[in-house]
Formats: structure tokens, sequence, C-alpha cells
């Protein structure tokens, strides 16, 4: 971790203690605490010195080259009723795919790898628990002298994936250290990246409440019967429901961009 980029996550955990002879002192009971776990790739090349406001000048630059038209192109083009290799204008350069920003290396030898911290008997719902978490995982990863603090403050970004409780607590505890005297204590180090599945999930779900309709008008229902595809009437969270119902929404938005061209 000290020569390689990471990113950390953490997230609560409960633990049933069970006693079976149980006495004054002795008794069966629910005791929260935390695990964290870090990712890493072993053989990936070291990255230049990073800091907060370098990775924000990165993010504004990225937003003035957007990457959704060659997707919506791509959805025209590849049209069975349009014959792109007839097309007179198909050498253009609106249909080459964009160049990807930073491009990560694949294979055997850039496989990502993961390692768990020791669980630690801190709760993670309060502003103050996660304050103590993150001492401690700095403990534990052989960050917290004053010249590692020095350097990650000066020089590194850690990316802090959690749930949306986790990130609502590490990003108050951002705003409330925002007038601290140096880089680390800031917190100018932290990314905090909440679950994007969790969001996909959730937003998927509304996209099905708010558009299932009927079967004899317009909605996802009509679509459901004429693919014929099972199971996607009533949201489960078990099973494969989101996959189907991520595939099929991307179908049917696929044939609405046909339909409009």
């Amino acid at each position: 971790v000290k020569s390689h980029p990471f990113v950390i996550s953490h997230d609560n955990l409960n633990i049933p203690f069970h006693v079976y002879s149980q006495c004054i002192d002795n008794q069966s009971h629910f005791d929260s605490g935390t695990a964290a776990t870090i990712y890493f790739q072993p053989d990936a090349p070291p990255i230049a010195p990073l800091c907060n406001r370098t990775l924000q000048e990165y993010c504004a630059a990225g937003c003035l080259t957007p990457l959704n038209t060659f997707r919506v192109l791509r959805y025209l083009i590849e049209c069975p009723e349009f014959n792109f290799a007839t097309y007179s204008h198909r050498d253009d350069l609106v249909f080459t795919p964009p160049l990807p920003i930073q491009q990560f290396p694949s294979g055997q030898a850039y496989v990502t790898q993961q390692y768990m911290l020791g669980t630690v008997h801190i709760e993670e719902a309060s502003y103050e628990g996660n304050d103590k978490l993150l001492t401690e995982w700095f403990k534990q990863l052989g960050l917290h002298s004053d010249e590692e603090q020095c350097r990650t403050g000066m020089e590194c970004v850690i990316p802090w994936v959690g749930d949306q409780l986790t990130i609502e607590r590490l990003r108050g505890l951002y705003k409330f250290r925002a007038q601290d005297h140096n880089a680390f204590d800031q917190m100018d180090w932290i990314i905090p990246v909440f679950g994007w599945f969790h969001l996909h999930m959730a937003f998927t779900n509304s996209l099905h409440k708010q558009y299932l309709g009927t079967t004899a008008g317009c909605g996802l229902m009509h679509a459901f019967t004429l693919l014929e595809r099972k199971g996607l009437n009533y949201v489960q969270t078990k099973g494969p429901f989101y996959q189907n119902l991520h595939d099929t929404i991307t179908h049917v938005a696929e044939a609405y961009i046909w339909t409009c061209w």
C-alpha cells in the first residue's frame, strides 16, 4: 500500500453470541463491529503523486468529452435494417470509438487481489465511529506515522467505497474537517465512492415501478409480453431479477432509438 494505488472499503457486521448455559455475567447477546478490505493490483506500475486538486481537474476535463454519443450511434449502425458497410459516410470520424482516458492493463498478471484487514469492535453508524475506524485502518496498513500522513495528504488519493450510510458519514467528516490545519487532517486524500451496484438496482426498481403499465398499454409490461420475459411482473430481491430487468430495459431503449430514427 506504500508503493501501489489501492481501494479500500468497510462495512458493519453483526455477530450473535449464543450462550447455552447462561448466567448473570455470561449471557447471549448481539454485537456489532466493522470489517474492511483493500483491493490492489500487485504488479501494476506505480502511479505518479496525485493530489485531490489535480484529480478534480481531471474530472472537469472528462466532463468535456462525453462518451454517450458513440453508444447511441452504435445502436443505429448495428440496426439490422441498416447496412452500415454500404453507407457512403461510414469512414467519418464520428463513428470512431472514443479513446480510453487511461486504459487499464489486462491479463493474468493484473488480476485484482483483495485482503481483509482485522475486524474491529467499532461501530460505523456514527461519525465518531467512522473517525475511529479511519485511524484504525491506517494503523493496520502502517500508514499512521507522521511521515506517512504527510505523504498521504500531499501525494495520494484513496477511493473509499461503502454503502449509502458509510459514505454519508465519511462525507460528513470531510465537511467537519474542512478548516483543519493540514491536508491529511482535512481528509483531502479521501474519495468517497458509494455503492454503484446498489444505486443501479434502486434506479432499475424505480423504473419498473413508474413504467410497468399494462399488457395493453405502452409500458414495460407490454414489452415483457412481446419479448416473452417471465418473472418480471413484480420486483424481487432474490434470483436474477435485476439482471433480467436490466437487459430488458436496455433492449427496449435500443428499440425506441431505432423507432425514433
